[in-house]
């Protein structure tokens, strides 16, 4: 029996690393609740990293793969990931900022105006990913040939590097 491109190991791979972002943000937030700022700062300064680096990568290698394959034929075009991604970079940058802020004010309605902030975030990259683990990368699973595939995880955000 074959395996459903969304349970492929490609697709597996690809989105393992959408949960060590997740635990990332996840310590940023952990360190918001701790009053921590510095923490939450420096957490957060370590997710914006890895999540530009995964999404030039996304857009550098594996968009231009999809578009290639027919992926614009898809009801997800590359115009709508693109979107998606300069909407999670603004918030990621609006939330740097904010976090410094709290760092000289400690004010309480500016942390739970950040957290709210960032609770429409994550119901953002719920969706993003969803998209990437339901259409993106199970089509690539389906299309793309397994030199290709590995050629995609090794890249720098996949690998760790």
């Amino acid at each position: 029996m074959r395996t459903p491109p969304s349970e492929s190991s490609f697709v597996v791979s690809m989105m393992a690393l959408h949960a060590e972002l997740d635990a990332r943000f996840f310590a940023h937030q952990r360190a918001l609740l701790d009053r921590d700022f510095g923490g939450a700062a420096a957490a957060l300064a370590d997710y914006r990293e890895r999540l530009w680096r995964h999404i030039a990568d996304e857009e550098e290698h594996v968009l231009p793969r999809y578009e290639a394959l027919g992926g614009e034929t898809t009801d997800a075009p590359v115009r709508l990931f693109l979107g998606e991604h300069g909407n999670l970079r603004k918030f990621v940058d609006e939330f740097t900022r904010s976090t410094a802020a709290l760092a000289h004010t400690a004010d309480d309605r500016a942390l739970l105006a950040l957290l709210d902030r960032e609770a429409v975030f994550k119901n953002l990259l719920l969706h993003h990913d969803l998209r990437e683990r339901n259409a993106l990368y199970p089509f690539l699973a389906e299309r793309l040939p397994a030199a290709e595939q590995a050629a995609v995880l090794a890249l720098r955000s996949w690998a760790g590097g």
